[in-house]
């Protein structure tokens, strides 16, 4: 197996497991799990201690997972991912008897809205961009150069978001568990994509453009007509990753901040020697 291909078994792998353990975390929190009154019957209790063990068993996964050594051969990698497909089993045998009657519903109204979402801003991205008809050959791209190709930006970004969202509610919709309390993640996930993918973006648009003057990047990507479309593609995909893409600005958020007070901190030191204390 290519290091490329035992990577992303890795990766898949790790974000099973995170998974798993939301999953427990999920059903420990469940109302129905709550210690009872004193005097009445503990009917949950055999279900609380089923999830105590289930995540003593993802605890010791998780931590195999950590001390997983560089260049970790298959065998290594096939105990994890069956140890993680025992913990999936038995989180299955806790959900349940831990199905919600308002999943179901819950799940069907996140969906619509997504898609309603979505239908909307296509069609106002065709309007916007001289579609009045079925008659698409009358689309006029945005300038690609200025400020107005950010508006490309943002609405590829939210198609990207929402058509992950769109997988994920449906996901956990067919697996019978999709949580009423995550409806206010996914629209605020939503929400923020444009706004991190545009901010983002303006820094990889304008480094480009000045890193690739006179290169093969502006023969190519960055040519009248070709832009368009290097555009669409990495905005779209930065809002499908969305929870990657806060990650890097993340990474970005820390060096200006690391930056801004270095700069406030010699002009605090300059301030400060500019008058001599008195003898």
């Amino acid at each position: 197996m290519s290091d490329k291909e035992t990577t992303k078994r890795l990766r898949q792998l790790r974000e099973a497991i995170d998974e798993g353990g939301v999953r427990i975390r999920r059903y420990t929190m469940d109302p129905r799990l709550k210690k009872t009154a004193p005097g009445k019957p503990e009917n949950n209790e055999e279900l609380r201690a089923t999830l105590d063990q289930i995540w003593q068993q993802w605890f010791a996964l998780k931590g195999r997972l950590r001390a997983l050594p560089a260049g970790a051969d298959n065998t290594a990698i096939g105990a994890l991912e069956a140890g993680c497909d025992e913990v999936g089993r038995a989180t299955d045998l806790v959900q349940r008897d831990l199905i919600s009657e308002t999943s179901y519903a819950s799940g069907v109204i996140t969906v619509a809205w997504l898609v309603g979402t979505l239908l909307f801003l296509f069609l106002l991205y065709l309007y916007t961009h001289g579609v009045r008809s079925l008659d698409f050959t009358t689309f006029e791209p945005w300038a690609e150069w200025g400020p107005v190709k950010y508006g490309e930006v943002a609405f590829w970004s939210a198609f990207g978001a929402a058509c992950s969202l769109l997988f994920k509610a449906s996901h956990y919709l067919a697996r019978r568990d999709f949580d009423k309390w995550y409806r206010p993640w996914y629209f605020t996930t939503f929400l923020r994509a444009p706004f991190l993918t545009v901010i983002l973006m303006l820094v990889v648009l304008e480094f480009t453009e000045w890193y690739g003057e006179g290169t093969w990047i502006q023969t190519y990507l960055l040519e009248e007509g070709s832009k368009f479309y290097f555009i669409v593609f990495l905005s779209f995909c930065l809002g499908l990753a969305t929870d990657v893409t806060a990650g890097i600005l993340g990474d970005l958020t820390d060096g200006v901040t690391e930056f801004v007070g270095r700069v406030v901190g010699r002009a605090s030191d300059k301030l400060a020697t500019a008058v001599a204390k008195d003898a």
